[in-house]
């Protein structure tokens, strides 16, 4: 959210390259959340070695802001943040795929929104500079840096799987049935209920 304005104007405006589209995004690509910048121009303009490179520039331009930001302006945009999330939906359709979510990536954060809210205080700063890349790590690496280059141990990485900053969410609390859904099928193994079931899995 206080990258979108930045990010269209140094990248869109001042760059030239919002031919299509500028934008910044949040992402969870298979439960690793971060951030990606996306600029949509024409091929035959610009190559995507310029267009990196004009992304890595606007990085450091936004990173230099961001350790100048103000508490003052830190926190305006962070109410403006918390009132978003704390406007209620419109329509029933909202609340269904905010829930359903939950149920299809097996996460079961139905107060997600909440807990966000609670978090929303946690220095902005840190996190971007901590966060603004990622560097993948796989076999091929290993083989050429050798296993002590490995992020982390076997044990480091059971502990991280288990926990994050929502706490343990990795296990569904099954509640007691209602007394009006006392003949339905209570179904306590969504794993075992899902592949019995003949249907076309998601991409």
């Amino acid at each position: 959210m206080h990258m979108e304005e930045p990010c269209f104007d140094f990248l869109g405006t001042k760059e030239t390259l919002g031919s299509y589209q500028v934008y910044p995004s949040c992402r969870n690509t298979s439960s690793v959340l971060g951030f990606s910048v996306t600029v949509e121009t024409q091929a035959t303009k610009v190559s995507t070695d310029f267009v990196e490179g004009k992304i890595e520039a606007f990085l450091v331009n936004f990173g230099e802001k961001m350790v100048n930001l103000s508490e003052e302006a830190f926190q305006t945009q962070v109410t403006a943040l918390i009132k978003l999330k704390e406007c209620e939906d419109t329509q029933l359709g909202e609340e269904v795929d905010r829930n359903w979510f939950e149920v299809i990536t097996q996460q079961y954060v139905f107060d997600r929104l909440n807990k966000e809210i609670d978090v929303l205080k946690n220095e902005l700063v840190s996190f971007f500079m901590e966060h603004r890349h990622v560097v993948g790590f796989g076999e091929k690496e290993k083989e050429t840096y050798g296993d002590d280059q490995s992020s982390s141990a076997p044990e480091t990485q059971d502990i991280e799987t288990k926990t994050s900053s929502y706490g343990d969410v990795s296990k569904l609390i099954l509640l007691p049935a209602s007394p009006v859904l006392a003949k339905a099928t209570r179904i306590t193994d969504i794993r075992a209920f899902t592949s019995s079931i003949n249907n076309t899995p998601l991409p």
